[in-house]
């Protein structure tokens, strides 16, 4: 019910359901209102969140279907030059503390790009599985060293454990890989 507008009496119903992405918008939102779409974007660029698109292209949009299901009020900035600033709505607040406080089994081990690729290496030559080796490591320390030179800008009180947790999970994937590229050169 994407394009779902809350009811006047402020119940929302199924619309009040928000999916990860939606949900951690709205934590950000929560946490360093008013802001402007363009921080916001910044705010999830500088984060150890890495798993969000975070391009204009996804999150303005996402932006304007929140305000559409009446989560978030845009309201026009005062000196006219920021746009609009965002807010949560207590429609906002309600979804926002839903997603916040909703901890299933699915949250243990999300997603991750790198180990479902690592599944389907042996369709690539040897030569091949060593470059992608090579290339996968590059980003991962390129991404480590972004994250520890940043400090965790508008990420509350706990934005530092966030990042540090980033940081190990990152430096793991890299010594896993290490192991994957002993395996893949051995004879």
């Amino acid at each position: 019910m994407v394009g779902a507008r809350v009811r006047p009496d402020g119940n929302d119903g199924a619309a009040g359901a928000v999916n990860e992405y939606e949900g951690a918008v709205l934590g950000v939102i929560a946490r360093v209102q008013p802001v402007t779409r363009y921080r916001l974007l910044k705010s999830f660029e500088q984060s150890a969140t890495t798993s969000y698109n975070t391009s204009k292209g996804s999150l303005y949009p996402l932006i304007g279907r929140m305000i559409d299901r009446g989560f978030v009020r845009a309201e026009p900035a005062m000196d006219g030059r920021q746009g609009q600033l965002l807010t949560l709505t207590p429609a906002g607040q309600a979804a926002h503390a839903r997603w916040l406080t909703n901890a299933e089994p699915q949250l243990s081990l999300g997603h991750d790009a790198l180990f479902s690729r690592v599944l389907s290496l042996k369709d690539l030559t040897r030569d091949e599985q060593v470059a992608w080796v090579a290339s996968a490591k590059a980003m991962l320390l390129d991404r480590r060293d972004q994250l520890a030179a940043a400090a965790p800008d508008n990420a509350g009180p706990y934005g530092d454990i966030v990042q540090d947790s980033a940081i190990a999970l990152l430096t793991t994937k890299l010594e896993w890989l290490d192991r994957l590229l002993i395996r893949i050169v051995k004879p």
